[in-house]
């Protein structure tokens, strides 16, 4: 379940530099916050999906309750932050190159 998090948290943190959320100039105008928080959140939504009905991994599997939802939370969003900040700062080098 940290793999998948992972995996998902870097894809969310690429597609997030893609759409210039968080760069001096965001195309999303005042909303850009609001964006991105939608995407990481739409992403990790998608995580708990699959952890369900993919993997059906239940309460019996992860030892408790809504373990699903919280296992592996932490390592999503600072590999989401992380990806964001690196990509956002890799862009921004290359455009004013």
């Amino acid at each position: 379940m940290y793999w998948l998090r992972f995996l998902l948290a870097l894809i969310a943190g690429v597609s997030s530099s893609a759409l210039r959320i968080s760069s001096t100039q965001p195309v999303w105008g005042g909303t850009a916050q609001y964006v991105g928080i939608g995407i990481g959140a739409c992403f990790y939504a998608v995580s708990i999906l699959i952890v369900r009905y993919i993997f059906k991994f239940g309460e019996v599997e992860l030892k408790g309750k809504h373990k699903d939802i919280t296992l592996g939370g932490g390592t999503f969003i600072v590999v989401w932050v992380m990806v964001l900040v690196l990509a956002n700062s890799l862009v921004n080098s290359l455009v004013n190159v």
